[in-house]
């Protein structure tokens, strides 16, 4: 259940990936009744956005329940690596605008590294040029990466203050390690970095 004060959850993605989540969470519904009561809920709604073409404030204004300026948590995982630079700087902008300061974005973005001659500074040079290739033989290309400081920099730009940028080599060493689940470092891929960051006023 959402606890009395939950404003609600408004889940974005591209219109064709966001038909297949419907989908397969429609049919999960019929077998899980928890899923099936969040579906029902008005308290999740789900926007179709291209980001290469659509504007994510009008569509969000136009959904049920949404308002402006309220503590929100942001997240935008897996996003910035297909679209272009000036997509992603649209979307932060954007979003800056709808949300109260003090909001959380989680984020994710591609080490400028992993489109390198020699990417291994991120993982086994033939794991990541092998991520690639199939990102583009499915006509998802990864487009756009940055450096850390450079990923910092562009937050800053449009209002956010980076909080951390870490990657699952992290969370090994903080998480998994002193539970004693910490995994051969020879399995991570550091092509993606995760950042939490702060809406500034």
């Amino acid at each position: 259940n959402f606890p009395d004060d939950f404003r609600g959850v408004w889940e974005v993605d591209q219109p064709v990936v966001q038909s297949k989540k419907m989908a397969r969470l429609t049919a999960l519904s019929k077998k899980d009744e928890n899923i099936a009561h969040r579906m029902e809920s008005s308290l999740v709604q789900f926007v179709p956005v291209d980001f290469n073409v659509d504007s994510l404030d009008d569509k969000l204004q136009h959904t049920q329940g949404f308002s402006l300026n309220q503590p929100t948590v942001i997240t935008m995982e897996g996003v910035t690596q297909y679209i272009p630079k000036e997509s992603t700087s649209d979307t932060l902008q954007k979003v800056k605008q709808l949300v109260a300061p003090g909001s959380i974005l989680l984020i994710t973005y591609v080490d400028q590294e992993t489109f390198s001659e020699d990417p291994s500074k991120v993982g086994p040079p033939k794991s990541v040029r092998g991520i690639l290739r199939m990102a583009a033989s499915a006509g998802e290309k990864w487009i756009s990466g940055w450096t850390m400081e450079g990923f910092a920099s562009f937050l800053k730009d449009y209002g956010y203050l980076v909080l951390c940028d870490t990657t699952a080599k992290d969370y090994n060493e903080s998480y998994l390690g002193p539970v004693g689940r910490k995994l051969d470092e020879k399995e991570f891929l550091s092509m993606e970095r995760f950042v939490v960051a702060k809406v500034l006023p």
